[in-house]
């Protein structure tokens, strides 16, 4: 019980830094983990495996962000029973989310292993690409319950005030995912970096697993699930999972758009979404622990310490988005020059495009990471509906882009579908933000302290 955290008593500022400090750390050593993939594959492998890889981005991240949005679902429900005090109720919910998590895993994994090709046909993949682009796409999809499982552990752990255990398993994920690189990427190219991240995924799991089942707070909680928890899990989790599956359905008619300009173009467009992460490490952990701090205060039924708690995430987006925005703006072309080796003249287009998409994403940084803060704030009070809605407005600007800004900016269109879909989301979250918190503080049920 020592590793969990309640954020209901103590200064918001201070809670929010010494939870998002491990995460922090943990988002930057997932970039290493990341890193270390797609350097093997550029540097070793060469620019045509890269973009093979780079070619199945989209179509993992959607699998991914589905299965991420539902277990952020389960973590809103667990952190509120655990701020509300009612650990029957956490333990109960656990059980059922685990089953839930299973059924979701296989049945994502198998479609995901038979529909690969056609996926990729779909997306005009060059055929060139899509030999090593199929191996790597199935061993990921065909991982997916593995990824679901880890990730509800660590969305516990997260939801319960631990960010230490994460991070550690991180640690040891990274590590054992560079030894296995190296092992397995020679006598068996992608498939190897494919296993190397699986496997490596599968020690962070059983780390979280034997950490949580330490605490002593799930003792208890049985092995059938409870069909009473089933309906506030799923209507937490489904639009979650729901918004980032339409998130990312942008991502795929961007992905189409962007095979249609070569080996070159796609590999460039996949070295900058790679070095995304690299923009995401501080806006991760501004989203996780505001999550967690408003989900465990609302359920104590504390309104004054959520608004503190958003105001204080907010001072710490700024500072962190300007800090990212400078390393980023100085050091990015170097950066993606690390992930990938072969023909000076490949080399060069590669790198113009690839400088170009991650100066693009840097410049709007700052809406990136408003949204996260308020897409959490809102998530932590237990309103789904409205991050789902701010996710068809961003899928709506990345089509309108495809579909319009290409016609009279060619490529220029492309760069821009990403970043304009953040302002335009984060401006019905804002304003979604204050009625929401409006309503509640006319309400007789929370403390304002």
């Amino acid at each position: 019980m020592s590793r969990l955290k309640d954020m209901t008593e103590g200064r918001p500022l201070r809670l929010m830094i010494r939870f998002s400090g491990p995460l922090l750390l943990s988002n930057t050593l997932q970039l290493l983990f990341t890193v270390v993939d797609s350097a093997m594959l550029g540097r070793i492998l060469g620019v045509n495996s890269f973009a093979s890889v780079g070619a199945t981005a989209s179509l993992h991240w959607f699998a991914l962000s589905f299965v991420l949005g539902m277990c952020h679902g389960f973590g809103t429900f667990f952190a509120q029973r655990f701020g509300a005090k009612d650990m029957e109720g956490l333990r109960r919910a656990f059980i059922t989310a685990a089953y839930v998590a299973l059924f979701f895993g296989v049945a994502t994994g198998i479609s995901g292993i038979f529909t690969s090709r056609s996926l990729l046909l779909l997306l005009n993949t060059p055929t060139s690409l899509i030999p090593e682009a199929l191996i790597y796409l199935r061993f990921l999809l065909g991982g997916l319950p593995l990824t679901f499982a880890y990730n509800v552990l660590s969305i516990t752990l997260y939801s319960l005030g631990d960010s230490k255990t994460p991070l550690r398993a991180m640690v040891i994920a990274t590590v054992a995912n560079i030894i296995l690189n190296l092992a397995l990427i020679f006598p068996f190219g992608v498939a190897g970096v494919a296993a190397a991240s699986l496997l490596a995924q599968a020690l962070a799991f059983a780390y979280c697993f034997f950490t949580l089942r330490n605490t002593g707070i799930l003792k208890g909680c049985g092995r059938k699930p409870q069909s009473s928890y089933f309906a506030p899990l799923l209507r937490l989790a489904l639009p979650l999972a729901f918004r980032n599956a339409v998130i990312e359905m942008g991502g795929l008619l961007l992905q189409r758009s962007i095979n249609a300009y070569g080996v070159e173009f796609v590999a460039g467009m996949a070295a900058a979404r790679r070095m995304y992460s690299l923009l995401m490490i501080a806006g991760g952990a501004v989203e996780a622990s505001i999550v967690t701090f408003v989900a465990q205060n609302y359920g104590a039924k504390l309104l004054g310490r959520v608004k503190q708690g958003v105001l204080d995430g907010l001072r710490l987006a700024l500072i962190s988005t300007s800090v990212i925005m400078v390393i980023a703006l100085l050091f990015g072309r170097q950066i993606l020059g690390l992930l990938i080796d072969g023909d000076p003249a490949q080399i060069l287009a590669v790198l113009d495009v690839g400088t170009r998409q991650l100066t693009m994403m840097t410049l709007f940084l700052p809406f990136l990471y408003l949204l996260f803060l308020f897409r959490g704030a809102i998530q932590g009070m237990g309103n789904t509906l409205i991050p789902m809605l701010s996710g068809f407005i961003e899928l709506a600007v990345r089509v309108l882009s495809i579909l319009l800004l290409t016609r009279i900016w060619g490529v220029w269109g492309i760069h821009f579908a990403d970043p304009l879909a953040w302002p335009v989301a984060l401006i019905l979250l804002v304003i979604s933000y204050i009625i929401i918190f409006k309503k509640l503080n006319n309400q007789n049920l929370f403390e304002t302290r």
